[in-house]
């Protein structure tokens, strides 16, 4: 076995001379790859040894200004999966610093359009492409999978891909900004840091999943610790996305994962039998 496994990483060196590769107990690790031309436009690809394989490209958090592929625990996320015999792409995209919104959900189209284009070479199946993503990442993850705009602009549709997980993430904005007169709102998109990200009211709202609802969108999973359901209403926001889905026929379903928190749950992945491990493996099969 061991044997071949070796024959296999030479298999890879050859075909992927310029790749950057790593053994790991259950396959093979392929960094830095560049999926679009910025410096932050790269992803891990971490390869397991089975055949056709389904692949997960993974959305790290840090409120679009900070967080990258490398830190901890997003780096052992992708073995984590691989060890399932899931491909898992760790992607990095331009933070706030380097671009302005929405550069944030274009660099993940452009991901999923890479492994569109790649996967089978490594062995994976096309045709199961799920996006996962937590906190920031778990938004992008969702507003990709329903905002046709984004997969539209790199010549693909919603319906390419297999499956959506979004963790800790808001759906709407729970009703907040209807509380406030339009002063309060002008004042709240001029300073306030989080709603400067999108500049102007229309943006933000443009990237609220709810807004983009329709039958075209592939099977979600949203997942929220017990932790994090009420400041903000994160769970009033999922169970309003969940309703609405099904006017539309979308197989959209959320869980509470019981003892963590909005970070915990994110940590606790590496840990073997993980349950949130265990809620996107079964989603994903």
């Amino acid at each position: 076995m061991k044997l071949l496994f070796i024959c296999a990483l030479f298999f890879f060196e050859i075909c992927f001379s310029s790749a950057k590769l790593t053994a790991t107990p259950y396959g093979v690790i392929e960094s830095d790859i560049s999926y679009a031309p910025s410096d932050k436009n790269s992803l891990d690809l971490y390869i397991p040894t089975v055949a056709n394989f389904p692949v997960i490209l993974f959305i790290h958090g840090g409120s679009f200004v900070s967080g990258d592929r490398k830190d901890f625990p997003y780096a052992q996320i992708g073995e984590v999966f691989q060890k399932q015999g899931i491909g898992c792409a760790v992607m990095s995209y331009r933070l706030l610093q380097d671009s302005v919104w929405p550069a944030q959900p274009r660099d993940v189209a452009k991901a999923i359009r890479w492994l569109e284009d790649n996967i089978a070479d490594y062995g994976g199946d096309r045709s199961k492409i799920f996006i996962v993503g937590h906190s920031s990442g778990g938004h992008l993850s969702a507003l990709v999978c329903t905002d046709t705009m984004y997969l539209s602009e790199v010549g693909m549709s919603l319906t390419e891909i297999a499956g959506c997980v979004s963790m800790g993430a808001m759906m709407s904005d729970g009703g907040s900004l209807d509380r406030l007169t339009a002063k309060e709102q002008r004042n709240l998109f001029s300073n306030d840091w989080f709603f400067k990200i999108f500049g102007e009211k229309e943006n933000f709202e443009r990237s609220l999943p709810i807004h983009h609802i329709n039958s075209s969108i592939p099977k979600m999973l949203l997942l929220l610790a017990d932790e994090e359901l009420y400041d903000p209403p994160k769970l009033k926001s999922v169970e309003e996305f969940v309703l609405r889905s099904k006017k539309y026929h979308v197989l959209a379903s959320y869980e509470i994962i019981p003892h963590r928190s909005h970070m915990g749950t994110v940590e606790e992945m590496v840990r073997p039998n993980d349950i949130t491990v265990q809620k996107i493996v079964n989603f994903i099969r």
